[in-house]
C-alpha cells in the first residue's frame, strides 16, 4: 500500500543513574534530606531503570511512590513528592498507552518541580511528553514541547537529556514523514548516547535512525544499522529494543518480500510486546501483523487481526494508529467484495489523516482507491489516484509508496490502452525495484511488462516476463510456513500462469496445456504430501483443541435441548481463529525456519519425473518443454490400457479438456462455454435437491422427479463429456482432474440417454495431475486390516453399520458405542488398511478447516486430520455432505476430502449431499463386500452403485459417493 513502517517512539527521559554527573543538578538522589523524599527519588530512578528490562515494573514502582504520599508528610516534601509521584505517573500512563493522562501528569510534574526548586528535573519532565503528545496526533504542540525542552536542557547542561529531545524530535518528524530531518536527529542522538555510554538510548536512536533509512529506500544502511542495534541491545539486556528490532527488520522484509521471515518477526515482537506489558506497541504489533496477512491475501485473518487493532488504537486515543488501520481494513473490505464498507472505511481514514496533516498517511488512501477503481476498470480514476499518491510520497521521500504508486501509474495507463507509456514506465519502475531489492514490485512490473508484450503481440517476449514473474514467485511462495499461506498467497498471483496457459491453448500442444493447467492446481496439497507427516501440535495448541471440543459438545448439548447460547458460540467462533493463528505462529517457530527439513517422501521407483515434476522450487519456478513431456511420460508409463486420464481447465469462457490414454494425449476444446457449463451443473443439482430433507414429503412424485434429474443430468453429459466420448472409446477407468465446481460432479449418474457412466466405467476424481499421478503409482493396500467406527448418538444407523462392515472382514474391528472415540482413532487408525467413519458431518462454508466429523467425544475437524499418519489406507466417509468442499481460486478444494488425502489417504470415498441413513448402510456393505472380495475401491463403488440403483432408481439414493484419489 505505500504506508510508512510505523514509527518505534522513542522512550522517556531516563535522568537517574545514566545522568548522574551529566548536569542532573544538586537536588537530584538527595540522600542527605529526609528519609521520604529520598525515597520519592529512589523510586522515580527505579521506574525509569525498569522501563526497558520489565515496565510492568516500573508500573508497580509508580503506585509505591503515590503511596509515600501522607498527611504527615511537611507541606514543602509533600509538594517535591507530589511532583515525583506525577512524574512516574505519567510514565506509568504511557506504558499504559494513557496519552492524554500522560500530558496532563507531565505538567503537573513540572510545575511542582519548579515550586521545589529543581529547575533541570522539572525541564527533564517535558522529555517524555514529547512522545505522548505525538502519540496524540498532536505533532505541532509535541514539536514546540521538544524546542523549549532541548532549550532549558542544553542552558542547564544536562546534555544527556538534550539528546533525549534530539531522539523524540527524530521519532516526531518520523511521524510527520520528514524522514531525512528525522535521520539527522536520530543520528546526533545516536553520538550523544554512545558517548555518555547510555546504552539503551544509543540502541533506541539507531532503531529509530535505521527506520528513517528504510522509509527513505536505503534498505542496505537500514539493515546494517539493524543489525549492530540488535547485537548491542542482547549484549546488554534490553528486552524492549530487541522487541523493536524484531518489528522494524519484519517490515523491512515485509517491503522486500521476504514474507516468511517478516511474519516470524512480527510474531515475536508482539510477543515480546505482550510479555512487556505495552499496549500500544502491542496494538501496533498486531496492526502490521494484519498487514503482512492482507500483503499475503489472507483476509478474514487480516480483518479479524486489523478489527482488533482498531479498536485498540481508539481505546488508547492514537488517532495516527487508527488511521492506518482504518485504510488497511477498507483495503480488506474491497478485496473481501464489500465495497461499500471499504469507502467508508477510506473516507473516515482520510479524514483522521488530513485532521493530523500526515501526508504520507493521505498518498496511502489516494494508493488504496487507485487500486480499486483499476480492479473496477476505472483506468483514468485509477490513474489520477495513482498520481495523487505519488506526489505525497514524492514530496515525503517514502520510496516504498512511491514505487508501489508508480507500478499502479503504468497499470493504469496499461489497461487505459497506453501501451508504450505503461511499458516505459513498468521498466522504470522494474529497475528502481531491483536496486531497492523491493521484490512485490518487481514481481508487479514483471507481470505488467508481460502485459505490455501481449499488448503489442509479442508472444514470446511475454511468455520470458511472465515465467520470470512466475520464478520469483514461486521462491517467496514456497518459504511461507503452512498450506493455507501459500493458497491465499497463489490467488493473489494468478495472472502470469492463466497468461502461460492462455499462451499454450493458442498453441494446441496437448502437453503444454496439461503441464501449465496444473501448475496451478491444488499446488498446497501436493506440497504437504511432499512434505511428510504434520508438525506435532504443541501443549497450547493441543489446550485450545481440547478447549474447542468441550464448546462443542457444550452448543450441541444446547441446541439438542432447544437452547440457545450466542455467548458459548461467539467463544466456539473465536477459539476456533485463535486454534488456526495458533497453528500458523507455531510454524514460525526457528526450529521450523533453521533446521533442515526432511527429506520429502521419495517418488516411486516407477517416475519418470527425476524430480523435475513437483512443488520444489527448481521443479515449478519455470515451464519448460523438458518438463512438460516428463509430466506426460510419468502419465502415459502409469496408465495401462483401457486407462484415461481426463484433465478439465477454463480459459476465460472456454472449457476445456486434456485426454490422455497410454498411446496419445489429446487437447479437446471449446466443450462448452463455462458459463454454459456451470448452468447446467446447477440444474442438475437444483433436481438433486429436490429429495434434500427426505423421500417422505416428495413420494408420491418420486417417478415425476426422477425423470426430471435423469432429462438434467443428460443434459449436463452432452455438455461435459459427450464430446470426450470419441477419445475414450476404448477405455474401462477414467481417472478425472475437475475444474472448480465439477469437483461436485455425480460422474456416475451423467448418461447419454442410453447408459450411465457408473455402468460403463470405473470413475475417480483427483484434485491435480500430479496427485493423480500419485494416485496411479500408490494405489491403496490391500482391504485386510479394517477399523470401523460407528457413532450412532447422532446417527442412528451408524453402530449397527460399523459392525456390519467389520463383519466382513477377517481382520475386522469395529468402534462402536462408549469406544467411538478420538482417542480410540486416533490410537489404531495408522494401521488400518481400510479406515471406515459412520457418523454426523458438517461442511462449514464460514470457515472450511473447521468442516468436521462428530465422534463421541470430540469433533474431528480438518485441521486435525491433518495431524493423523495414514500410510496408503482408504477413507470410507460414510455420513454427509462429506464431498463438499470451499473451491477457491488454484482449486485447492479444502474440505475433509483434501485433509484426509492430505493425512496420507490413497483413496478417500464422500459423499456430495445428504445420505439416506437405511439406504446408505445397505450401500456400504455392498461395497465392502466387493472390496474385501478383492475388487479396487473404483470397481467395489460401481458395484455397490448398481445394485443401490437397482433398488432405487432415483440418482439421489445411489450416485452420491465417489471416490478420490485414484481407482
Amino acid at each position: 500500500m505505500g504506508q510508512s513502517p510505523e514509527p518505534a517512539p522513542a522512550l522517556p527521559g531516563q535522568p537517574g543513574s545514566a545522568d548522574k554527573g551529566e548536569g542532573d543538578g544538586p537536588g537530584h538522589g538527595p540522600n542527605n534530606r529526609n528519609t521520604a523524599l529520598a525515597r520519592a527519588w529512589a523510586l522515580k530512578d527505579l521506574c525509569y531503570q525498569a522501563w526497558s528490562t520489565d515496565p510492568a515494573r516500573a508500573v508497580r514502582t509508580a503506585q509505591d511512590l503515590q503511596a509515600l504520599l501522607t498527611d504527615a508528610l511537611p507541606a514543602a516534601q509533600r509538594g517535591e513528592i507530589s511532583a515525583l509521584a506525577d512524574w512516574t505517573g505519567g510514565l506509568a500512563a504511557v506504558i499504559q498507552g494513557r496519552m492524554a493522562d500522560a500530558v496532563l501528569a507531565f505538567d503537573r510534574a513540572a510545575a511542582g518541580l519548579r515550586a521545589a526548586g529543581q529547575a533541570d528535573a522539572a525541564a527533564q519532565t517535558q522529555v517524555p511528553k514529547i512522545m505522548a503528545l505525538s502519540m496524540l496526533g498532536q505533532h505541532r504542540l509535541a514539536t514546540d514541547c521538544a524546542v523549549a525542552a532541548q532549550r532549558e536542557l542544553r542552558a542547564l547542561g544536562n546534555l544527556g537529556a538534550a539528546a533525549r529531545v534530539s531522539q523524540n524530535l527524530g521519532a516526531l518528524l518520523y511521524r510527520r514523514d520528514a524522514y531525512a530531518d528525522a535521520a539527522r536527529h536520530y543520528r546526533e542522538a545516536a553520538l550523544l548516547f554512545a558517548r555518555l555510554q547510555d546504552h539503551l538510548h544509543s540502541v533506541l536512536a539507531d532503531i529509530g535512525l535505521a527506520d528513517a533509512m528504510t522509509a527513505l529506500g536505503d534498505f542496505d544502511e537500514a539493515q546494517r544499522i539493524y543489525a549492530r542495534a540488535r547485537m548491542r541491545a542482547t549484549r546488554h539486556g534490553l528486552a524492549l529494543p530487541l522487541a523493536m528490532v524484531d518489528e522494524s527488520l519484519a517490515l523491512l522484509d515485509l517491503a522486500r518480500g521476504r514474507y516468511r521471515e517478516a511474519l516470524a518477526g512480527l510474531v515475536s515482537a508482539r510477543d515480546r510486546y505482550q510479555a512487556l506489558g505495552l499496549p500500544q506497541y502491542l496494538a501496533i504489533a498486531e496492526k502490521q501483523l494484519g498487514d503482512a496477512y492482507l500483503e499475503l491475501r489472507l483476509l478474514p485473518e487480516a480483518r479479524a487481526l486489523l478489527a482488533t487493532a482498531e479498536q485498540r488504537f481508539r481505546q488508547l486515543g492514537l488517532p495516527d494508529e487508527e488511521a492506518w488501520v482504518l485504510a488497511q481494513g477498507a483495503r480488506t473490505d474491497a478485496l473481501l467484495g464489500q465495497v461499500a464498507l471499504a469507502g467508508a472505511g477510506f473516507a473516515a481514514a482520510a479524514r483522521l489523516f488530513a485532521a493530523q496533516g500526515n501526508a504520507v498517511g493521505q498518498a496511502a488512501v489516494a494508493l488504496a482507491q487507485a487500486e480499486l477503481a483499476l480492479a473496477d476498470g476505472q483506468s483514468a480514476t485509477a490513474l489520477q489516484h495513482a498520481r495523487r499518491a505519488q506526489q505525497g510520497f514524492d514530496a515525503a521521500g517514502q520510496a516504498d509508496g512511491s514505487a508501489r504508486a508508480a507500478v499502479l501509474s503504468a497499470q493504469a495507463r496499461l489497461q487505459g490502452g497506453e501501451v508504450a507509456q505503461a511499458q516505459a514506465a513498468f521498466e522504470a519502475a522494474l529497475a528502481s525495484a531491483q536496486a531497492l531489492q523491493q521484490w512485490p514490485v518487481q514481481q508487479r512490473c514483471l507481470v505488467g511488462l508481460g502485459q505490455a508484450a501481449l499488448a503489442r503481440a509479442d508472444a514470446a517476449g511475454a511468455s520470458r516476463y511472465f515465467e520470470s514473474a512466475i520464478a520469483a514467485f514461486e521462491e517467496r511462495r514456497l518459504a511461507l510456513p503452512g498450506d493455507e499461506i501459500r493458497s491465499a498467497f497463489l490467488t493473489d498471483h494468478l495472472r502470469p500462469y492463466q497468461a502461460q496457459l492462455h499462451a499454450a491453448l493458442a498453441s494446441a500442444d496437448a502437453v503444454s496445456v496439461l503441464w501449465q493447467a496444473d501448475r496451478i492446481r491444488a499446488r498446497a496439497l501436493d506440497e504437504r504430501l511432499q512434505a511428510g507427516p504434520a508438525q506435532a501440535p504443541d501443549d497450547d495448541t493441543q489446550a485450545l483443541r481440547e478447549r474447542l471440543n468441550w464448546l462443542y459438545r457444550r452448543v450441541q448439548r444446547l441446541q439438542d435441548d432447544g437452547e440457545d447460547s450466542p455467548s458459548l458460540v461467539a467463544e466456539l467462533r473465536q477459539t476456533e481463529r485463535a486454534l488456526l493463528e495458533r497453528a500458523r505462529r507455531q510454524r514460525l517457530q526457528p526450529p521450523a525456519v533453521l533446521a533442515n527439513p526432511p527429506p520429502a517422501n521419495p517418488p516411486p521407483a516407477n517416475q519418470a519425473l527425476a524430480g523435475r515434476v513437483g512443488p520444489d522450487a527448481k521443479a515449478s519456478s519455470a515451464a519448460s518443454p523438458s518438463d512438460a513431456q516428463a509430466l506426460r511420460l510419468a502419465l502415459q508409463a502409469a496408465l495401462a490400457e483401457g486407462d484415461a486420464l481426463v484433465a478439465y481447465g477454463i480459459d476465460a469462457d472456454d472449457l476445456f479438456a486434456v485426454v490422455v490414454t497410454p498411446g496419445a494425449i489429446q487437447l479437446l476444446r471449446h466443450l462448452a462455454p463455462w458459463s454454459a457449463a456451470l448452468a447446467a451443473l446447477r440444474a442438475a443439482q437444483f433436481q438433486l435437491e429436490t429429495l434434500r430433507n427426505g423421500l417422505a414429503p416428495v413420494a408420491q412424485h418420486l417417478p415425476m422427479l426422477a425423470r426430471r434429474a435423469q432429462a438434467r443430468l443428460q443434459a449436463l453429459h452432452e455438455v461435459v463429456w459427450a464430446p470426450l466420448a470419441p477419445a475414450l472409446a476404448a477405455c474401462r477407468r477414467v481417472l478425472v482432474v475437475p475444474h472448480g465446481p465439477l469437483g461436485g460432479l455425480p460422474l456416475a449418474a451423467l448418461h447419454d440417454g442410453r447408459q450411465c457412466l457408473g455402468e460403463r466405467f470405473d470413475l475417480a476424481l483427483a484434485p491435480s495431475v500430479r496427485a493423480a499421478l500419485r494416485g496411479l503409482q500408490s494405489p491403496a493396500k490391500p482391504a485386510r486390516r479394517v477399523l470401523a467406527l460407528g457413532e450412532s448418538s447422532r446417527l442412528p444407523h451408524a453402530a449397527q453399520e460399523a459392525l456390519a462392515v467389520a463383519a466382513l472382514y477377517p481382520a475386522g474391528q469395529a468402534w462402536v458405542g462408549a469406544d467411538a472415540t478420538l482417542a480410540r482413532l486416533t490410537a489404531t487408525a495408522a494401521q488400518a488398511d481400510v479406515l471406515h467413519l459412520a457418523c454426523h458431518a458438517q461442511f462449514r462454508s464460514d470457515n472450511p478447516r473447521f468442516s468436521a466429523l462428530y465422534l463421541l467425544d470430540a469433533v474431528l475437524s480438518v485441521e486435525a486430520i491433518e495431524a493423523l499418519q495414514l500410510p496408503a489406507c482408504t477413507v470410507v466417509l460414510s455420513a454427509c455432505e462429506t464431498a463438499q468442499a470451499d473451491s477457491g481460486l488454484g482449486d485447492e478444494q479444502v474440505g475433509l476430502v483434501r485433509a484426509f488425502l492430505g493425512a496420507g489417504a490413497a483413496r478417500v470415498l464422500a459423499s456430495l449431499w445428504p445420505v439416506d441413513d437405511a439406504i446408505t448402510a445397505a450401500f456400504m456393505v455392498d461395497f465392502h463386500q466387493a472390496l474385501a472380495a478383492g475388487s479396487s475401491p473404483a470397481a467395489a463403488l460401481r458395484q455397490a452403485q448398481q445394485a443401490s440403483c437397482a433398488a432405487h432408481p432415483h440418482p439421489y439414493f445411489w450416485a452420491a459417493f465417489t471416490l478420490y484419489g485414484g481407482w
